[in-house]
């Protein structure tokens, strides 16, 4: 047998070996998921009780359904009080967003210090593509795309003063989905910061203005 010829055999070889070790491999492959079983989904206190954390920390449940329904972002004041952002016009695709529904902002308070809260109110529940809630200057901060809303409280009684005031205006919004504009909060300059995500191409500028 010649030099070539060898080095062809020694190259059949090879391919058979690794025909052979991919046809094993597929062969061992596990078969996809075929259970058609409903799952039952913890409780919110059983859930809260998996959460494993290092000594010297615990876990308590706050708040759960049906008292909090799709949380998108939360904030607290100076009373301690938590507010949540509750978003249900965000939809699958093509839909994007069901501006049919309407999103919500609502107050949790714990009174008697267990650390549950016990009392519940709905501040706001007219928003669409909410995103995003911060407190602060006299009313409610909101992300709502296309636009940073202010809600005012000036009198601190849970209830707005009036309809809620276009601040800035130019978010993208629908596409982009999950990269509308979100994440209000202030920094230690005292300036309202926000973000977008990267397939947003956001256009900002005050109500009215040229882009």
């Amino acid at each position: 047998m010649t030099v070539s010829q060898q080095l062809v055999s020694k190259l059949l070889g090879s391919i058979l070996s690794v025909t052979l070790l991919c046809g094993t491999t597929a062969a061992q492959e596990p078969s996809l998921g075929n259970n058609t079983q409903i799952g039952t989904p913890p409780t919110p206190q059983a859930a809260a009780s998996r959460i494993t954390v290092p000594e010297g920390f615990r876990v308590t449940l706050f708040a759960g359904e049906p008292d909090v329904q799709q949380p998108i972002s939360l904030t607290t004041d100076e009373r301690g009080r938590l507010w949540i952002a509750e978003n249900y016009t965000y939809a699958e695709n093509p839909t994007n967003f069901d501006t049919e529904l309407r999103d919500r902002i609502v107050i949790l308070e714990d009174t008697d210090g267990d650390g549950r809260h016990d009392q519940r109110k709905v501040f706001w529940d007219q928003g669409r593509k909410l995103a995003s809630v911060e407190i602060g200057h006299g009313g409610v901060w909101v992300l709502c795309a296309p636009q940073l809303l202010f809600i005012p409280d000036h009198n601190r009684d849970d209830r707005p003063d009036g309809p809620p005031e276009v601040v800035l205006d130019g978010w993208d919004e629908g596409p982009v989905r999950h990269n509308i504009v979100n994440g209000l909060k202030w920094g230690p300059d005292g300036w309202l910061y926000g973000r977008h995500g990267i397939q947003a191409t956001s256009e900002v500028g005050k109500p009215g203005a040229a882009p």
